[in-house]
């Protein structure tokens, strides 16, 4: 096994969300040798190597990894922080297992703001997804917090192309359709 465990070592309310916390820990080794197979493994990771760190969401969590800690922010609770923490585990573990499998990358991607998705979408305000402005729907596909199919007109037969395009964006940053 890769990685042992994940000490939790800090608790505090979320920074960008009262209703939430975020979590510090410590790895029990040193992990950045893996953040290349991670970033080719994980489409919508971003390996930062002048920094050398490693970051993704999953879900609305936002997950930085260090090269023997990992900082987490936007959790529900102590329980959903250790849920989380093992899903972290056994990622690193999984990845180290299928290392000759994967090929490495250092790249650095850049991930789509919400002009770029705004863009592709229908751009007639008429609140249907329960949100004021298309804007506000790229923006909250950006951070998980809806779904493509709640823009009813990105579903129409005249819009094929854009929809597609708005779903492969939202499967690279790893979130459902």
């Amino acid at each position: 096994m890769y990685l042992d465990k994940i000490t939790l070592s800090f608790i505090q309310p979320c920074t960008t969300d009262s209703l939430r916390i975020r979590i510090k820990a410590i790895t029990s080794r040193n992990i950045s040798d893996l953040f290349p197979f991670l970033n080719t493994y994980l489409k919508s990771g971003i390996y930062n190597k002048k920094a050398n760190t490693f970051t993704f969401n999953k879900g609305p969590k936002i997950i930085i990894m260090y090269p023997e800690a990992i900082n987490v922010s936007k959790l529900l609770n102590e329980t959903d922080a250790f849920e989380t923490l093992d899903y972290i585990k056994e990622l690193i573990n999984k990845v180290d297992e299928k290392r000759s499998e994967i090929e490495p990358s250092e790249e650095m991607r850049k991930l789509p703001s919400p002009l770029e998705v705004y863009t592709y979408l229908p751009k007639l305000n008429c609140g249907k997804c329960k949100e004021p402005t298309c804007l506000a729907f790229a923006t909250k596909l950006i951070k998980n917090e809806t779904k493509p199919r709640r823009c009813l007109h990105l579903y129409e037969k005249c819009n094929e192309n854009n929809k597609e395009k708005i779903e492969t964006v939202c499967l690279m940053l790893g979130n459902d359709i």
